[in-house]
């Protein structure tokens, strides 16, 4: 899917990020003794220097992603209170909800008194919090004003510590959003897809209820045809790209903030600079936090902005994009006006 058919556009108007002093923070050598038993110093060095990462928070026992989206939330609200009666929509955003029959999104806002807000949840894999923001802006061109985002994923929570692949890399996080109608941006284009041919490359296989003899490895997951799902993720990262700068009407050259999910401390880079976005417009947070699933990218973008310079300029270019399992992908792009 592809669109540029927007009359108003949106932009993030307050963002807060989870509290990751809750977790637990983990080194390459703890996630390896964790896996391993041991630390193989080549290993050690092969995910510093070549994957790219240094450390990754994991949530405690008593944590999930739900308890992250609630702590996001309330930081949120610290800096806005009036959201809890201005919010006309609430989107939550992830897969490793632990509360599989509810929708988290209703609970939290009820949790937290929200008034007049439709509530709903979405699932596309690491694309799910592209495709949150994709859904606000249906939402707000239906002339919505004001709504909230929330990503949240404790994904190490069904991550198998033996299969580095996953666990290597993964890190769980959250941050919440508010986003609202806007006359200083305009949605040049939009992209969204999936490759269901995938699904099953990574995924849990457990059934809800959980039985009494139930097999733990049934509530990890699991992989399939890893080779060539990872060529397809990385054709999929550039075609998805490629797609929505064609559909915006722009050369990579013009992007001035290329804010994307990261699934390697290399790879996003490649993938940008491969459309010719300048490198320094690329904002990388990976080495610190790994991949958080949907959250990445919003939180890769709050701290992108804690950093940057400047406030935005008329003819800046905003670009949030992710790639992930499913195979799905989203992404928009943003002029300021």
């Amino acid at each position: 899917m592809q669109s540029k058919s927007y009359h108003c556009g949106i932009e993030i108007d307050e963002i807060a990020v989870c509290d990751f002093e809750l977790m637990k923070r983990m080194s390459n050598q703890d996630i390896l003794e964790l896996g391993r038993g041991k630390v193989d110093p080549k290993l050690a060095n092969f995910l510093s220097k070549k994957m790219g990462i240094e450390t990754r928070y994991h949530c405690p026992d008593e944590l999930s992603s739900f308890e992250l989206a609630a702590n996001a939330l309330d930081r949120l609200i610290s800096k806005q209170p009036q959201i809890i009666d201005e919010a006309e929509f609430f989107i939550f955003a992830g897969i490793s909800n632990p509360l599989p029959t509810v929708c988290t999104s209703s609970l939290l806002a009820c949790d937290k008194g929200f008034k007049k807000a439709s509530c709903w949840d979405l699932k596309s894999g690491c694309s799910s919090g592209v495709l949150a923001m994709q859904q606000a802006l249906d939402w707000v061109n239906l002339g919505a004003k004001k709504g909230v985002i929330i990503c949240a994923e404790s994904m190490t929570k069904f991550a198998n510590p033996e299969a580095l692949q996953m666990s290597a890399s993964t890190g769980d996080g959250a941050c919440a959003m508010i986003v609202k109608r806007s006359e200083s941006w305009k949605v040049l284009g939009s992209v969204h897809g999936t490759d269901s041919r995938f699904m099953r490359s990574m995924y849990v296989p457990g059934k809800y209820p959980v039985k009494k003899d139930f097999n733990p490895l049934d509530y990890v997951f699991t992989f399939d045809e890893k080779g060539e799902t990872l060529e397809m993720m990385a054709h999929y990262w550039m075609q998805s790209l490629s797609d929505l700068l064609k559909v915006s009407s722009i050369s990579g050259s013009e992007v001035t903030d290329y804010i994307a999910h990261q699934v390697d401390g290399t790879k996003n880079k490649k993938f940008a600079l491969a459309q010719e976005i300048p490198e320094s417009s690329i904002a990388l947070n990976f080495r610190d936090y790994g991949n958080m699933g949907c959250p990445t990218v919003f939180i890769n973008y709050a701290q992108w902005m804690q950093n940057r310079e400047n406030d935005f300029f008329s003819g800046d270019k905003l670009v949030l994009h992710a790639v992930g399992g499913g195979l799905s992908w989203a992404g928009i792009c943003l002029e300021r006006v």
